[in-house]
């Protein structure tokens, strides 16, 4: 008896374990679909529209959808760029525009099918520039339920229904011809039909037989058309989709009408396998259907019993579906594309209103970053490095716990280099705005920064410069060696040369890394503010003097070409540089700080003190005072002071240039004596060190971990309980 009760307990335990294997391997499978982000947008509420909606994606992403608006009962188009939404008509002719589809063509132009009730024919346009070109491709009651699919040259290919005969038709356009031919003859034949071309260019057709009440399917090899019958059960094939996944089969998601079902079926071979996708309620009316890169399919379409729009994929073996509006009747005509990440994108009419909406799944934004280094001697360079997946982010903020933070709009430049100057323990946040939402993720004392212990440091010995005449110049010094910064003050006390009283007074603010000379008298409270600007020019930050600077934006483009009426410099130039601001107040001074790799001041045949930084004042090209800080990884780094933002220009002199003013503009020598006529505070030299290598960290997961830890706590108290029930048992 005892060994039966321990066979019982034993086997009791293994189905426990089954099922919860069972229940973790759901709850993942489910976990990509329910977890999507849905925003749904108007286009269009100028009356009663958005019937017949079709939509299409371009290589960027931007959605083009054509409509019918029945108010006007003109076709009509719209597309978004740059977060704005344009409509336009594509055929003004009065009762045009019913079961429209479109495509884009080769150099993104969209492609129209569509059905001139007006006159009972099959109509198309395509779009060229801002006009509308229109054409009959077929006549005599034919063109409903087109359906518009382009070969691999992109030519346009239609199917669609002969009303007047009952018939399914096919056209091709090759050169400037239209040729019609029947594909099914059959009976009430060529609803709903729905078109695809493979690789190979030969076309694929669902349809619904309305004879029958069955699901059809035809294609061509060659010259002859093979009409199937797919699905019998019942009066099922209404609103066919068509999909070619990524082995070229078929699959069609349609509804049956008889068990008011979203079904699915797929072609292996010459076997078609059907399936029901969704059966609560009434659904599955206005289908679409789509595969991801990985050969999932996706499908939207509209549940009648609660009048909304749905949206389900297959994931392995399994179906799952979400609510995606819950608008009245929101969902009807629908039309799905998936963007180059897989992320659904649908259009709908949404009844209640007459409106045109549009519908972006986006999985959840989840932060997180890292970073190259996390500990170590001042200076320390960061790469920090944005890991954050999912969402659809536009803005970037990096707080770096030292006073000095970096914002980017461009998802291109939202990993920073950032150097820590100053011995501490730092907090490091990163913001990024989703939609409309900003979320931050925050990581307490991430980055220890320490002296370094005294050594005695060899003196390095400066690489030789050739030697150059030039009239006039000073007597160029050699360069300096460069020596650690005392740990007590950022700057040492410059050593200058007297000024007379009348000039305005010098000052340093050592905190914030900032050199300010001749600066106007202060009348109302001013700060500081360093920002890492973002760009691909070779400025690396600017600290800016002023007023209101919290939240200030500063990134720099290098330009190609100057704009209309900009002199040129007669001094080469390494760049051109636009400064773009935003949320900037009211500045007095801005100190730039940029780099020249060293290779390419020798292509000029010149040394390091000849890199000028240049700034367009009234079409006129001045030159700032430049102070070279220090080399860092076979670049020099410069400083230069400017009253304000402009167009800049870093220029490279050489004993061959002519030079944009009449005296050369004075440096300051190795020992950091300021000329007199200079006026110029000397600037601490950067340290050359080697770059801290951009090695990833590895990424934060105390947050990411804690789904999986509260399941499988779950898991484990659920194992527990049934061992201690069974084990009350036996001692029982």
């Amino acid at each position: 008896m005892h060994d039966r009760i321990c066979t019982t307990t034993g086997r009791r335990i293994q189905h426990a374990f089954l099922i919860l294997i069972v229940a973790l391997f759901f709850s993942q499978v489910l976990s990509h679909v329910s977890a999507l982000d849905w925003v749904t947008e108007t286009v269009d509420s100028s009356g009663d529209t958005g019937w017949y909606t079709s939509l299409a994606l371009d290589s960027a992403g931007n959605p083009w959808i054509c409509y019918l608006d029945w108010t006007s009962r003109h076709l009509k188009y719209a597309t978004k760029n740059e977060g704005v939404w344009f409509n336009g008509t594509a055929d003004p002719v009065n009762g045009t525009g019913e079961y429209c589809s479109i495509k884009l063509g080769v150099t993104s132009q969209p492609l129209i099918s569509y059905y001139d009730g007006n006159h009972g024919n099959l109509s198309f346009a395509i779009k060229n520039g801002e006009n509308w070109t229109r054409e009959t491709v077929d006549s005599e009651g034919v063109g409903r339920y087109t359906s518009l699919a382009l070969d691999y040259d992109g030519n346009p290919r239609i199917s669609y229904q002969d009303l007047l005969n009952m018939k399914l038709k096919y056209a091709q356009k090759t050169g400037d011809f239209w040729i019609n031919e029947t594909v099914d003859n059959s009976g009430n034949v060529g609803t709903y039909s729905s078109l695809a071309m493979d690789s190979a260019g030969n076309p694929h057709i669902s349809y619904y037989d309305a004879g029958h009440g069955f699901l059809k399917y035809a294609t061509k090899a060659g010259s002859t058309w093979t009409n199937v019958t797919v699905d019998t059960t019942g009066n099922t094939g209404y609103y066919t989709s068509l999909a070619l996944n990524d082995s070229g089969n078929p699959a069609i998601s349609y509804y049956d009408a008889i068990n008011r079902d979203l079904k699915y079926a797929t072609k292996t071979g010459s076997t078609w396998v059907k399936e029901v996708v969704d059966r609560t309620g009434n659904v599955g009316l206005y289908t679409s259907l789509a595969f991801d890169s990985s050969g999932n399919p996706s499908i939207s379409y509209y549940d009648s019993t609660n009048g909304h729009l749905k949206y389900a994929q297959k994931t392995s073996s399994l179906w799952t579906n979400v609510t995606v509006d819950t608008a009245v009747n929101s969902g009807l005509y629908s039309s799905l594309a998936l963007d180059r990440k897989g992320n659904p994108r649908i259009s709908f009419r949404t009844g209640g209103t007459g409106e045109l909406r549009y519908a972006t799944g986006i999985s959840p934004l989840l932060l997180d970053f890292n970073a190259s280094s996390t500990y170590g001697t001042i200076p320390l360079a960061v790469r920090f490095t944005d890991l954050s997946t999912g969402g659809l982010p536009s803005f970037w903020n990096w707080s770096f716990g030292d006073g000095t933070w970096f914002n980017t709009s461009t998802g291109d430049l939202n990993n920073p280099y950032h150097v820590y100057e100053t011995p501490g323990v730092y907090t490091v946040n990163l913001t990024v705005q989703n939609f409309t939402v900003e979320s931050t993720l925050s990581r307490t004392g991430y980055i220890t920064v320490i002296t370094p212990e005294d050594t005695i440091l060899p003196t390095a010995s400066p690489s030789p410069e050739p030697t150059i005449t030039r009239t006039p110049a000073p007597t160029s010094s050699p360069d300096p060696t460069w020596t650690p910064i005392p740990t007590e003050s950022p700057y040492p006390t410059p050593t200058t040369s007297p000024v007379p009283s009348q000039s305005p007074e010098t000052t340093i603010d050592g905190g914030n890394d900032l050199v300010i000379s001749t600066v106007p008298p202060v009348t109302c409270l001013q700060s500081n503010l360093t920002v890492n600007v973002g760009g691909d020019s070779a400025f690396r930050r600017i600290t800016i003097t002023g007023r209101d600077l919290s939240g200030s934006i500063i990134t720099a483009w290098k330009i190609s070409s100057l704009p209309a009426g900009v002199p040129p410099l007669d001094t080469p130039v390494y760049q051109y540089i636009d400064v773009i601001s935003a949320r900037l107040g009211v500045i007095s001074a801005a100190l730039i700080e940029f780099d020249v790799p060293l290779v390419v001041i020798r292509e000029h045949h010149a040394t390091r003190d000849d890199v000028t930084l240049c700034r367009l004042n009234s079409s006129t090209w001045a030159c700032l005072p430049v102070l070279m800080a220090g080399s860092e990884n076979g670049r020099m780094v410069y400083r230069a002071e400017s009253p304000g933002f402009s167009l800049f220009a870093i220029t490279i002199r050489n004993d061959t240039g002519t030079g944009l003013q009449e005296e050369r503009i004075p440096l300051p020598s190795a020992t950091g004596t300021v000329p007199e006529d200079g006026a110029i505070t000397p600037v601490e030299p950067v340290i050359s060190s080697a770059p801290v290598p951009p090695i990833p960290a590895s990424p934060d997961t105390s947050l990411s971990f804690m789904p999986s830890a509260i399941l499988a706590a779950g898991i484990i108290g659920m194992i527990l309980v049934v061992v201690l029930i069974t084990q009350g048992r036996i001692r029982q």
